[in-house]
C-alpha cells in the first residue's frame, strides 16, 4: 500500500488458485475514489497473461465491454516479472514491472508514453 497524506493507492491479490489470479486496485485522492482496476493473470499457451480494466467511482468502465487492457509475460527472474501491451487508447507500449524488493515490500511500475510511474506497497501488519 502506497499512503501519504494526499492519496491512497492499494492493490490486493488473491493466492493462486488453478490457473489464475485475481486482483484489484484503487486509487484515492483527496478522500476520494478516483479509479479502480480489476486485474487477472492466467495461465495461457503464450505464457501468463495480465488483463485488466478500469473503473470510475461509479464503476463505468473505461475500456469497450470486449476489450479489456491485455499484457504478455515478456521477461521474468527470480522476485521481477515484466509485462508488456499495448495502452488503454490502444497506442503505443505499455509496461508493467512487479518487483520484490524484500518479503513485506513490493514495487509496480507502470512506464507508458516514455515515462515511468512507480507504486510502492508494503504488506499489511509489517
Amino acid at each position: 500500500m502506497d499512503r501519504s497524506a494526499e492519496h491512497l493507492s492499494e492493490e490486493i491479490w488473491t493466492a493462486p488458485s488453478g490457473d489464475s489470479m485475481l486482483g484489484v486496485w484503487r486509487y484515492v485522492r483527496e478522500g476520494r475514489l478516483r479509479i479502480s482496476e480489476i486485474l487477472s493473470i492466467t495461465a495461457e499457451a503464450e505464457g501468463p497473461t495480465l488483463r485488466l480494466r478500469h473503473f470510475d467511482p461509479k464503476l463505468i468502465g473505461r475500456e469497450e465491454k470486449d476489450r479489456p487492457v491485455v499484457f504478455r509475460l515478456v521477461a521474468s527472474k527470480p522476485r521481477e516479472a515484466v509485462f508488456e501491451g499495448r495502452s488503454v487508447e490502444g497506442q503505443g507500449l505499455v509496461r508493467l514491472i512487479y518487483r520484490r524488493l524484500s518479503d513485506d515490500t513490493l514495487v509496480a511500475v507502470l512506464e507508458k508514453g516514455g515515462k515511468a510511474e512507480e507504486f510502492r506497497y508494503r504488506l499489511e501488519g509489517h
